[in-house]
């Protein structure tokens, strides 16, 4: 086997595993280096669904949804499957909170039309909701559903089917970086490349010491909920929407949801969750205390999922940096090091954009996209 590349990716989740795709797309010899087996539920891009959407409250993350969309839809074509679908989707929160007000702002700035529903409109239009009289409702039909396995397991085959090598059960053990390559140290073996993608999720803090960086990553062990509710069809695609609501439970989390995927049942979780300390040895069961926070949200506002049976309860891993916004950056004593940190329970929809601009980082040097808000400089890093 041929152990020289053009570009080494160290991680095959979502933006790694898209990394490889573009890389491989553009002509370039692909070396995609995976700990675990391909689409491993360990990690955070493991799963029936993530939300797509452009109901940000800040203006970069709807410019890069501009893009996100028509990427997404072009992989779809390529792939010969579904991978999104359109449901709509609502942001929900008493009238007055600042999100709502800053996600209506940047939507209009962004030309991306949308609805700002009373209760009782939000009610007559999706009954499952129960919706408060003095909230508020932002409406936009684009939003969606990923389903977040498929695309994984098809930017993968992809990039396979156009040169790239995939190297799962391949942890890295140690890095080299030299003046214009880099040495990857694995149990196969060592791996030579002119160029570096480092995408390795949860496990952030570790790889990204072997290139001497301490990065402010915090592992997370969100949990995820899936809820048989009744009528099925009140919670399939075509009639219930994905949904933030801007609510704070007890522990001081906002709640999600998406329709049931496939049978998935309706999905419920909450942003964020307790800190990890040790991702290898951490306690997967699931938190069922969370479990019953969903339920809590759901008495309140999707009654029909209160008590309904629990189909399914995994951990899903966050990677968050204190400020919630990613890392997108060439190193920054090695520009031929592209270092990605990308998760904090937002990414998946930005992924397949994201493997993009890490290739442009990599063999451009610059990527036409608004990427200044992720540069490691913000971070006082050791």
């Amino acid at each position: 086997m041929n152990n020289h590349y053009d570009v080494i990716v160290v991680g095959a989740g979502a933006v790694g595993s898209a990394a490889a795709y573009h890389a491989a797309k553009a002509g370039h010899r692909v070396l995609l280096l995976e700990q675990f087996e391909i689409d491993h539920q360990l990690g955070s891009s493991y799963g029936a669904s993530r939300i797509i959407r452009y109901a940000y409250d800040n203006p970069v993350y709807v410019e890069l949804a501009k893009a996100t969309f028509p990427g997404w839809q072009a992989l779809e074509a390529e792939a010969g499957e579904r991978l999104y679908t359109r449901t709509g989707g609502i942001d929900f929160a008493p009238a007055g909170e600042p999100a709502l007000s800053d996600i209506a702002r940047s939507l209009q700035t962004a030309g991306i039309p949308f609805e700002v529903l009373t209760p009782e409109e939000a009610r007559a239009r999706f009954p499952q909701f129960r919706f408060e009289d003095d909230f508020q409702i932002i409406y936009q039909a684009d939003s969606g559903v990923l389903e977040a396995s498929k695309c994984v397991r098809a930017q993968v085959r992809l990039a396979r089917t156009r040169g790239a090598i995939v190297q799962a059960g391949t942890p890295v053990t140690g890095i080299e970086v030299g003046r214009d390559d880099v040495t990857v140290q694995t149990p196969r073996g060592a791996f030579h490349g002119a160029r570096l993608v480092l995408v390795p999720g949860a496990w952030g803090r570790e790889v990204f010491g072997m290139v001497g960086l301490n990065l402010p990553l915090t592992p997370v062990k969100a949990q995820e909920g899936y809820f048989a509710a009744e009528p099925a069809s009140d919670f399939e695609p075509e009639r219930f929407p994905v949904f933030i609501g801007h609510v704070r439970a007890r522990n001081g989390m906002i709640s999600y949801g998406l329709p049931s995927i496939g049978g998935s049942g309706l999905k419920v979780g909450m942003h964020g969750g307790p800190p990890v300390a040790d991702v290898a040895t951490m306690d997967r069961s699931p938190d069922m205390e969370a479990i019953e926070m969903a339920r809590d949200f759901m008495r309140r506002f999707i009654p029909a999922g209160a008590d309904a049976p629990l189909r399914l309860a995994r951990p899903c891993l966050y990677t968050m940096t204190p400020d919630e916004h990613f890392v997108v950056d060439r190193h920054p004593q090695h520009p031929h090091v592209i270092i990605s940190a990308s998760c904090s329970g937002h990414a998946f929809k930005f992924s397949h954009l994201l493997g993009e601009i890490l290739c442009d980082l990599a063999f451009v040097g610059e990527t036409r996209h608004d990427v200044g808000l992720f540069r490691i400089s913000r971070f006082a890093i050791a």
